[in-house]
């Protein structure tokens, strides 16, 4: 599903950030990406829907990522930010969750039935109407993912998930997140979440992946609690 070759950036105030990337994923799978800040993480998830372009080739699903895909390859890649502000800016949750549906020209009626299903799986019937920048950082948080599930994207990138969510909340996104069936790499200082949602990890350390393996293996060859 996902293939990274040689991948390398640098941002233009700083050293090398990724120093030769090399990464496959399969359909389906579920990885976390751990290792301390600035370590790389998001930076490389950020190259895999194009958002960021380094030196390197990335494939998604047969699909090389480039300036002349990235339309093609964002259908297939939904990122949720760890800032949920980033994706929520209409004036109401509906209206937010809906927006990527009639952007690919689904009909508004449509939109909003799918968009009220997912708001009712996402327990926000109580916000619906309600602009997303009163919600709580949590709620946010929900909102952003709920408009990029409705996408169907095929590979699902998840930065800090667990962010601002309590205990209920951080259960709850991890039984939605295993019922989902699409490929998730998920960004976590959170431990015990990644041993939940995934199966395998890799370990960044200054911009290289250091070690990979079993999600638990690796969190306890590392000593991520």
């Amino acid at each position: 599903m996902i293939r990274v070759s040689d991948l390398r950036y640098q941002y233009s105030d700083s050293g090398p950030v990724l120093r030769g990337i090399n990464y496959t994923q399969t359909r389906g799978e579920s990885v976390a990406l751990l290792g301390a800040n600035g370590s790389g993480k998001t930076t490389f998830a950020l190259h895999l829907n194009g958002i960021l372009q380094g030196q390197g080739q990335i494939e998604v699903d047969g699909i090389r990522v480039a300036s002349e895909t990235l339309e093609a390859v964002r259908r297939k890649v939904g990122f949720v930010f760890q800032s949920a502000e980033n994706q929520l800016f209409l004036p109401t949750v509906l209206e937010d969750i809906m927006f990527g549906l009639l952007n690919q020209g689904v009909a508004v009626e449509e939109a909003k039935r799918r968009a009220t299903q997912m708001i009712e799986s996402l327990n926000l019937e109580a916000y619906a109407a309600r602009n997303p920048f009163h919600l709580s950082a949590g709620e946010k948080r929900r909102a952003a993912l709920g408009g990029v599930l409705l996408m169907q994207p095929e590979v699902l990138i998840l930065d800090e998930p667990t962010t601002f969510l309590d205990p209920p909340g951080i259960r709850s996104l991890t039984r939605m997140l295993n019922q989902q069936s699409m490929a998730k790499i998920i960004i976590t200082h959170d431990s015990r979440f990644a041993i939940e949602t995934t199966t395998r990890a890799v370990f960044f350390e200054k911009g290289q992946i250091v070690a990979e393996g079993p999600t638990g293996e690796i969190i306890d060859r590392f000593g991520w609690v």
